[in-house]
């Protein structure tokens, strides 16, 4: 599919789908991107085989969206881009520039946690575990052979466990932090989050470097 296509499918309509098959799975964060610029929320992501993909996208009538959608209407008529970059002041300290972030990583980010929201991480825990457990099994299974294939299996199965009770709080960080990022920006595409604000300049009357000196 031509990405210049991609925007006559969101033209007003309820609920959108694309069935996404081969290479054409590659443009699914294009598409997500593309889709949020108009108003339109992904609903769904369903992988059908190991080639094809369908997303599910509803309209979101709300006004924020709906204001949002009306200003790419009126960029794109004035010749302006359709997907734009972002700067993105993250909160907390040790963060000296804004993050520059792509619309297509933004939605990235934001199939990411949707997925996360509706799955969970259950299924990639419990993946991970069984493959310790079949690591053991293979090392138990060599337990008179090769002595480095036997500790070789046991170190893939150790590794493997110590991998599934750290997945949770690896995954519960990666969450908050690009959830935080995702709604700051919507906060800013809102116009409810200016800029931030510039660093503290010398006080009035202090000599050099800020502080004076006790008398």
């Amino acid at each position: 599919m031509k990405e210049a296509e991609i925007p006559g499918h969101f033209d007003g309509r309820g609920r959108v789908e694309f069935s996404l098959s081969g290479l054409e799975a590659g443009q699914s964060d294009t598409i997500t991107a593309i889709a949020f610029e108009f108003g339109y929320d992904l609903a769904a992501t369903e992988v059908r085989s190991r080639s094809t993909m369908r997303l599910v996208f509803v309209r979101n009538d709300s006004p924020t969206a709906r204001q949002r959608a009306s200003g790419t209407h009126d960029r794109l008529r004035v010749g302006g881009p359709l997907l734009m970059a972002w700067a993105i002041q993250a909160p907390g300290p040790g963060q000296a520039a804004p993050q520059t972030l792509t619309a297509v990583e933004l939605a990235s980010k934001r199939r990411g946690l949707a997925a996360y929201e509706t799955n969970g991480i259950r299924g990639l825990v419990a993946l991970v575990a069984v493959l310790s457990v079949g690591c053991l099994v293979v090392a138990w299974a060599l337990r008179h052979g090769p002595v480095a294939a036997v500790v070789l299996a046991a170190l893939f199965a150790v590794a493997l466990a110590v991998l599934a009770v750290l997945i949770p709080s690896l995954t519960r960080r990666w969450y908050e932090k690009n959830r935080r990022l995702v709604d700051l920006y919507d906060q800013q595409r809102a116009g409810r989050v200016g800029p931030p604000p510039p660093p503290p300049g010398p006080v009035p009357g202090s000599p050099p470097g800020g502080f004076g000196q006790g008398g």
